[in-house]
């Protein structure tokens, strides 16, 4: 009778362990698909503040998640925003293939973790065009000045001439 009670109770321990250890370990499953860096909204109505979980591509947008890496509290009335982050977690989910959504990339990038990201295609400012043909003359412009330059005195004879 002994023996069998250990064995059952043994049996026990081991079930709850696999249990506990699934629902707290912050590692992705992949039937919930690849891990996920993006922002939940929390907060009243007036404060407003997002938290940057780390998830699972498949976790509902308020539901489950494996880690709380930090907070962005943008307010409006004073135009300054907070962050609050942990760099070391941020670098790690970073580093294990984790992509962003569109807010948590540029969120990373105002911190400094990761590059800014490119914009988004159609999403142009008041006088981007104007600016790009702006640029586009001045670079030939300085382009005409270096070719007559190089026209004017010859080639450069450096280190390497012969």
């Amino acid at each position: 009778l002994k023996s069998v009670f250990s064995v059952s109770a043994m049996a026990l321990f081991l079930s709850r362990f696999m249990q506990v250890r699934k629902m707290f370990m912050p590692l992705y499953s992949k039937d919930r698909g690849p891990p996920r860096l993006r922002f939940q909204l929390a907060g009243t109505k007036g404060k407003r503040f997002f938290k940057l979980v780390a998830c699972n591509v498949g976790d509902p947008r308020k539901g489950k998640f494996m880690e709380v890496l930090g907070s962005y509290a943008p307010t409006v009335k004073t135009n300054v925003k907070e962050i609050r982050l942990r760099f070391s977690r941020c670098k790690f989910w970073l580093g294990t293939g984790a992509t962003c959504s569109r807010m948590g990339q540029n969120v990373l990038s105002m911190s400094g973790l990761i590059p800014p990201p490119p914009p988004i295609h159609g999403r142009r400012t008041a006088g981007h065009y104007q600016r790009l043909h702006e640029i586009a003359e001045k670079r030939e412009q300085l382009h005409q000045a270096a070719l007559e330059e190089y026209h004017a005195n010859g080639p450069i004879r450096g280190l390497g001439a012969r």
